[in-house]
């Protein structure tokens, strides 16, 4: 039998980290508007411009077929353009994409690009200058959209958050591991991973120390190997522990951000799953509070859930 120690011992919990300090939700939301209101008018007047730019080649090579009425085509080809990615950056908001709304308005984009491109004759020069701002037009679109994903997939818990650079250079074998379990078992939450990476090496460390350092992977008994497989499945976040008892008189003030109305509707979730003789996670709590109506961001979840579980109505079952 080996003497090695156990991982518990060399390994800090994720939980006891420091946790980078965030800005209030106020101040972010001041931040975005502002951010907003100084971006906003410069895409307007970015995809003006090259509209613009556009307008008088695709007229008049529009005119052969159209006549008079040839300036319907340059205007209807950059509003449809505008209509259709507005409409896409949309549904990306509300969480239900259609990439063709994307290709389609691409495409018209390509288009133009080309009649453009034809009308300079070949030009290095003038074919650079005609596919500039369509470029730096769809790089900004991109970037909203990029923006909305990221925003609406954190908030959901249905995007993971990307693991630091830094940790794939360090430790690259582990890091491609701790990949892996997110990947197989959807876990959106890094410090969640985190977490089960170090109980994970708690468990097979003791597991090391009772059968050999090699010899555990066939010396242990199956139901312990299996619960190994299995310790995903049974997770559950150091933060979104329920306490067995709470205090009513010590209840934790309420922050400013937090809804009354939310943080009852918490309690009553948490005191069903009780009573159901189960204990709700982080992101099962998030999903039944959505499937009510209300709205909260990932990052809040866990300090709703403290709030939650401390007062008197989430930690009394029935009788």
């Amino acid at each position: 039998m080996s003497d090695a120690p156990t991982a518990a011992t060399s390994i800090a919990h994720p939980a006891e980290r420091p946790v980078p300090a965030e800005l209030p939700a106020a101040e972010q939301v001041r931040a975005v508007r502002i951010v907003a209101g100084i971006l906003a008018p410069l895409i307007v007047a970015l995809a003006f411009l090259g509209a613009i730019g556009s307008f008088t080649t695709v007229r008049m090579m529009a005119e052969p077929w159209f006549g008079g009425h040839a300036w319907i085509v340059p205007v209807g080809m950059d509003v449809g353009i505008l209509v259709l990615l507005a409409w896409d950056l949309l549904m990306e908001y509300l969480g239900m994409p259609w990439p063709m709304l994307r290709w389609v308005a691409w495409g018209y984009i390509a288009a133009t690009v080309a009649v453009n491109v034809a009308a300079a004759r070949g030009d290095p020069a003038g074919s650079l200058m005609h596919a500039a701002m369509p470029t730096l037009f769809i790089t900004a679109i991109e970037g909203i959209r990029h923006l909305i994903r990221r925003r609406v997939g954190l908030a959901t818990g249905t995007r993971p958050e990307p693991i630091p650079t830094l940790r794939w250079l360090l430790a690259p074998l582990s890091t491609v591991l701790l990949w892996r379990q997110m990947a197989l078992w959807h876990i959106t939450s890094y410090r969640e991973a985190l977490d089960l990476e170090h109980r994970r090496l708690i468990e097979v460390g003791r597991l090391q120390q009772r059968y050999g350092r090699l010899a555990w992977r066939w010396r242990a008994p199956l139901p312990e190997r299996l619960n190994l497989r299995l310790l995903a499945v049974n997770h559950e976040p150091p933060e979104a522990a329920v306490p067995a008892q709470a205090s009513p008189e010590l209840e934790p003030p309420t922050p400013d951000w937090l809804n009354p109305e939310l943080l009852l509707a918490a309690r009553h979730v948490l005191r069903d799953g009780l009573a159901e003789g189960r204990v709700l996670s982080r992101t099962e709590l998030g999903q039944q509070l959505r499937k009510l109506g209300f709205s909260i961001s990932n990052e809040r979840l866990a300090e709703l859930r403290q709030l939650a579980s401390a007062g008197p109505t989430a930690t009394r079952t029935e009788p």
